[in-house]
C-alpha cells in the first residue's frame, strides 16, 4: 500500500519495519456512502506513534514518535505536534479512502524479524526461544 505521500507501508496483517504502538484501519471503502457487501480492503498500520486519541468521534489524533516516521505516511508534517486523521461519517479517513474500523495495538521488538545472517550455518530465530525473558529482553 502506497502512504499519502507515496512511500510503501504496511497493512494490517504486515510486519512493520520497526516496534512500537500502531493505529491500523481496516474495512475500506471509495466512499462513506457505498453499500459494503463484504468486508471492505485494508488499511495501512500508522505508526509508530507516541500515542493516539480520538475526542467526540470528529477526529483520530496521533502523534509519531518522530518527524521521519510522520513523512512516510503525510505529505504535511507537523511534528512535534501531533498530525489529524477526519473522521467523515463515522468512518476514518486516509487517502482517499474511508475506514470503517481502527484498533491500536503494539507491536514488540521481538515481535520484528531479525536479519537474514549470511554468516551462520542456520538463521536466527525471528521469535524468542522458551528461555527469552521478555522484560529484560536477555537469555537466562
Amino acid at each position: 500500500m502506497k502512504s499519502e505521500s507515496g512511500v510503501d507501508i504496511p497493512i494490517y496483517g504486515d510486519e512493520p519495519e520497526k516496534p512500537g504502538l500502531y493505529l491500523v484501519l481496516f474495512h475500506g471503502r471509495g466512499r462513506p456512502q457505498q453499500q459494503m457487501n463484504d468486508w471492505g480492503c485494508p488499511g495501512p498500520m500508522i505508526g509508530p506513534l507516541e500515542w493516539c486519541h480520538t475526542t467526540y468521534a470528529i477526529d483520530l489524533c496521533v502523534l509519531f514518535e518522530t518527524e521521519e516516521d510522520e513523512k512516510r505516511y503525510f505529505v504535511h508534517a507537523s511534528f512535534p505536534n501531533p498530525q489529524y486523521i477526519e473522521i467523515v461519517s463515522d468512518l476514518a479517513c486516509y487517502g482517499n479512502t474511508y475506514y470503517g474500523d481502527w484498533s491500536v495495538f503494539v507491536v514488540r521488538p521481538y515481535e520484528i524479524a531479525s536479519p537474514d545472517d549470511t554468516f551462520r550455518v542456520t538463521k536466527r530465530r525471528s521469535r524468542p526461544s522458551a528461555n527469552y525473558d521478555v522484560d529484560r529482553e536477555e537469555h537466562r
